[in-house]
């Protein structure tokens, strides 16, 4: 079957895989729309050590359930589904704990060496599907996965109703954040980010108050627009020193800080302000089973306009070449959605 194959530092080739078919308590789902991730990104470039050539890259999808394996009964062929890309054991103490994100026996698909979505069609555990409704698109039901990487840091920092909350990023996991935000009861919502377009789009989703960190202070305008409260919370949705210390500084006395972004592996920050004004500070990582089954929920539910997230829709044929394009300028793209192939 066909397959968009990461060979290597800047090299994606179109080729044939062997055909795959599911094995006991397993189905065979053809892919019908995978979104391009920003790892994705960087594992294309060679800079993770998170893409393991040669494989099939893909973790965000969707697609209709082709074949059944042995002992399959919740699910039938013709089915759409959108997939939990995180295979699990189900047995540690994480896995009980409904954190298989943790779990030291996972597999995800589309990472290190396991084949994921961006070919014909994969064969994943029927447990890891979510039906999703016909009034959801394909795109959308690829959309379930990033969203549902948000949902787990905004729902972190508890009740939202009528609080103020800052944003920080407006890239793909900082909007679906911001759309969460908004989603949870907010009552004043801040975005913060360097580039106007992606603001606009933020304002799109809810933003109230919009800061470009390129050319304003955001922790004055902050403290102006809350009369010197400051935020009740932030998430932080990049990763490096610089957002990372402006969530913490943007919040005031007892204040609570999501961090979703994963790019620096060490930052620095104002540890003090956490400290003397008793702030908590969250990591999240991926999501349960349930923040995926939420985050599907908010799209069915109307929660997510999907129009403001998917900026372009390509075929596989396209997308070596979108790939060596976007890595290098992403412009005013959020996410891009593969088409799937017959």
């Amino acid at each position: 079957m066909k397959a968009l194959v990461y060979e290597g530092p800047e090299i994606l080739t179109i080729k044939d895989i062997p055909d795959v078919t599911p094995a006991a308590g397993e189905v065979y789902v053809h892919v019908t729309a995978t979104g391009i991730c920003g790892s994705d990104f960087a594992g294309y470039l060679g800079k993770t050590g998170r893409r393991i050539p040669p494989m099939v890259m893909g973790h965000e999808f969707g697609g209709v359930v082709e074949q059944l394996g042995e002992g399959v009964t919740d699910l039938k062929v013709g089915d759409r589904v959108s997939v939990y890309p995180v295979d699990h054991c189900c047995e540690c103490e994480f896995c009980k704990q409904n954190k298989p994100m943790l779990c030291l026996k996972k597999k995800q698909y589309g990472v290190l060496t396991n084949n994921g979505s961006m070919t014909r069609g994969i064969c994943v555990p029927a447990r890891l599907c979510f039906k999703v409704p016909d009034h959801v698109t394909d795109a959308e039901a690829a959309l379930v996965e990033p969203l549902a990487v948000s949902y787990r840091g905004v729902a972190s920092l508890g009740d939202l109703t009528g609080k103020s909350v800052l944003v920080v990023g407006a890239g793909t996991i900082g909007l679906f954040a911001l759309a969460c935000v908004k989603a949870a009861g907010a009552a004043k919502i801040f975005s913060a980010d360097m580039m106007d377009n992606r603001l606009e789009i933020a304002k799109k989703i809810g933003a109230d108050v919009t800061i470009n960190t390129g050319r304003e202070d955001a922790v004055e305008v902050i403290s102006k627009e809350t009369d010197g409260k400051l935020c009740d919370c932030s998430v932080e949705c990049v990763g490096i020193t610089p957002t990372a210390a402006l969530s913490i500084d943007a919040v005031g006395f007892g204040g609570s800080i999501a961090w979703i972004g994963n790019n620096w592996p060490k930052v620095e920050i104002p540890m003090q302000s956490i400290v003397t004004k008793e702030k908590k500070l969250n990591g999240s990582f991926l999501y349960s089973m349930d923040d995926f089954k939420n985050a599907l929920q908010l799209i069915i539910d109307g929660k997510l306009d999907s129009s403001l997230f998917i900026t372009k829709v390509i075929e596989l044929d396209e997308a070596p070449a979108v790939f060596a394009e976007l890595s290098k300028n992403p412009g005013n793209n959020v996410k891009v959605i593969i088409k799937g192939i017959e």
